[in-house]
């Protein structure tokens, strides 16, 4: 018998009159059943359909209702097409609770919101035996309806006797309301469900040498959330207040007297590199430079050989000597993509073609000395997690990115709608990891394309801070500023060992820590105000050792160059 012959066979035991009711509370159960069984306690208080005639068509439509469902799980073993549209991380999720106990789940998933369904499929696609399961839901139904039936119909009665109309209207509001509570629950119980699989409530992130992450609270910070337009502009006003105390606005460009501008911005990264002494040489990462002329078939010799004469091997990093935030960065994986990058860089500018260092570890480690003290000291250092996303095994990885809220939040980088980063190609956006299995959605950890910053300060050692303190001071006066390192280990770097300095900033660069998700907006504030004061104090004694600041003039072309330049780097991927 098939379900469309069943109201045709039930017909037969009706007296006249009640088939209308009894086939709008069965085709009404298929929709909505909480809804179906008001309209069936509307039915009884009214006296249009006797109870037990109303709770048969409810628990009837309930249980082919219930078996249909279940019938789309199986169906999705079988037809791989359809398990994009069933197997959501909603059925991952329902897929758990069953493992662990299944007449619990399927017994009380009615009652729970949005879990019904899914729990279901799962059952289905799980391959739970059908009789087994129709048993479950079979009882589970049948306590649901006759339970919620009485309650509707000895409490509704009363009321609509009493109060005639405005009965009618308590109860419907009542019942409406559940209704609603339920369906807006289910709404954020499904939110919660795919949040959980996607941006990890309950994964740990680990990575070969970096301290374990739970990615429990993946969100966006408030402060990622703020225009930089508005969120700097309390940092600028500071920074006006301070050149009013310290009489000159560009007194930071001689925090480091040996870098460009101090470092603000604009500064050639090879030659800070470069500043570091033979000595400690051993703790950076191996690199040459290639100045672009005019013939990029001449500019791709020289790369070639030079990296051959440095012994630097593909896969390799090329990136601009003059950076910020990861533009123009990338991977190169052979002559093929280097020569491509070579010939979109821009002229008369210098590229930075590096060795890739393989470890997972990544970390800004920020160093503090005032000038006349002998030992300066690492004030941060912060963990940079890339931008991933986690497999379920049924969501296609563009799914997955949308289902995250810090994925989601960058979406217009991985999918390449940004003219500086070069995204993902549509075959991985489209393509199901495994469960489990990590994507990697850009190279560069950079916050800017949805890089997690931690705050690793505990992990700061007095061997850590020694080591860096060493480098720093082998290098010409370098008072202030962030050396950007990729790390074996988080022991070893502990030790201040098994690290690779990939790249050192100036007087620009922040302490990244605090971009940390779970820093508050005013912690982030009183940590922006620290450092710029201590970059005005120790600007203010490089004066007094007489050194001289760039003047505002100046600054601005330099600025404006800087920024022309970073317009016009190679798409970062």
């Amino acid at each position: 018998m098939d379900i469309s012959s069943v109201p045709l066979f039930i017909s037969k035991f009706l007296p006249d009159g009640y088939m209308p009711y009894c086939l709008t509370l069965f085709f009404t159960s298929f929709v909505q059943e909480d809804f179906a069984v008001l309209t069936g306690g509307v039915f009884v208080i009214n006296k249009e359909l006797p109870l037990l005639f109303a709770f048969l068509s409810l628990y009837l439509g309930i249980i082919i209702s219930d078996i249909g469902i279940y019938g789309l799980g199986v169906a999705a073993r079988s037809i791989p097409w359809t398990q994009k549209y069933l197997l959501n991380s909603n059925v991952q999720y329902a897929k758990k609770k069953i493992e662990k106990g299944l007449i619990p789940s399927v017994s009380l998933c009615r009652l729970c919101p949005g879990l019904l369904f899914p729990t279901f499929v799962a059952c289905g696609w799980l391959g739970i035996p059908f009789l087994h399961f129709t048993l479950i839901t079979v009882v589970a139904a049948a306590v649901y309806a006759v339970t919620l039936l009485f309650l509707i119909t000895t409490i509704g009665a009363p009321i609509v006797h009493q109060i005639g109309t405005a009965g009618w209207v308590i109860l419907l509001g009542v019942s409406i309301s559940v209704i609603i509570f339920k369906s807006t629950r289910a709404s954020k119980m499904r939110l919660k469900s795919t949040n959980s699989k996607c941006d990890q409530s309950s994964e740990t992130l680990s990575l070969s040498g970096m301290p374990s992450y739970s990615w429990k609270n993946n969100k966006v910070a408030l402060s990622e959330k703020i225009p930089p337009i508005l969120f700097y502009a309390p940092v600028v006003i500071q920074w006006l207040i301070l050149g009013i105390r310290y009489r000159s606005l560009t007194l930071p460009t001689i925090s480091n007297p040996h870098v460009e501008a101090g470092g603000l911005w604009g500064e050639s990264k090879s030659d800070l590199l470069n500043q570091i002494s033979d000595e400690y040489q051993t703790y950076v990462a191996k690199f040459i430079t290639v100045s672009r002329k005019s013939s990029e078939s001449n500019d791709f010799k020289t790369a070639l050989s030079k990296l051959k004469d440095a012994s630097i091997p593909f896969p390799l990093v090329a990136k601009p000597d003059i950076g910020w935030q990861g533009y123009g960065v990338r991977l190169i994986d052979n002559e093929d993509e280097l020569r491509e990058y070579i010939a979109s860089y821009p002229l008369k500018k210098t590229i930075i073609l590096q060795k890739y260092i393989p470890h997972s570890g990544e970390a800004g480690v920020f160093y503090i000395r005032i000038p006349g003290e002998e030992h300066g000291c690492v004030t941060s250092l912060t963990l940079r997690y890339y931008p991933h996303v986690t497999g379920d095994g049924v969501s296609t990885v563009k799914e997955l990115i949308h289902k995250d809220e810090r994925t989601r939040h960058k979406l217009h980088f991985f999918r390449g709608n940004d003219d500086r980063h070069a995204g993902i190609t549509p075959e991985i956006l489209e393509s199901v990891p495994k469960e489990g299995e990590k994507i990697r959605l850009a190279f560069i950890g950079s916050l800017r394309v949805g890089g997690t910053y931690r705050d690793g300060s505990n992990f700061i050692t007095s061997a850590l801070t020694e080591r860096f303190d060493k480098i720093a001071k082998s290098m010409p006066p370098f008072y202030f500023g962030r050396f950007d390192i990729r790390f074996e280990s988080i022991d070893k770097l502990q030790k201040g060992e098994g690290f690779s300095i990939i790249e050192i900033n100036g007087a620009g660069s922040e302490a990244i820590h605090i971009w940390d998700i779970d820093k508050s907006l005013p912690v982030v504030y009183k940590e922006l105000f620290k450092y710029q004061s201590l970059l005005f104090k120790i600007s203010a004694l490089n004066r007094k050792n007489g050194f001289k600041k760039m003047g505002i003039a100046n600054f601005v072309k330099y600025s404006m160059h800087y920024n022309s330049l970073v317009h016009n780097y190679p798409r970062s991927e």
